[in-house]
């Protein structure tokens, strides 16, 4: 039994690294295409998409993660995360 859970925290703390270093390479890939925004302005719309497109994903790596899988609706995480956007909204 403890072997096991060794594997799962060891399996664990491997995704959290992996979403860290996402996110970092998120960060600074972003502020390098925002530098080239305000350069030249024509690109800007373009950027901004790559930066909105790639924000949703990092968002989806997160949750999955932290173990909410937003394409399971029977997940229970799921159904309390939507159920809470639901009343933020309906605020």
């Amino acid at each position: 039994m403890d072997n096991d859970l060794y594997d799962k925290t060891k399996q664990l703390l491997k995704q959290l690294n992996y979403f860290i270093g996402h996110v970092l390479i998120f960060m600074s890939a972003n502020a390098f295409l925002i530098h080239v925004a305000f350069e030249e302005v024509s690109k800007r719309w373009w950027i901004l998409t790559f930066v909105i497109i790639w924000a949703v994903i990092l968002i989806y790596h997160g949750m999955r993660v932290y173990g909410i899988d937003p394409l399971n609706p029977r997940n229970k995480k799921t159904k309390l995360l939507f159920g809470w956007l639901v009343k933020l909204a309906g605020s």
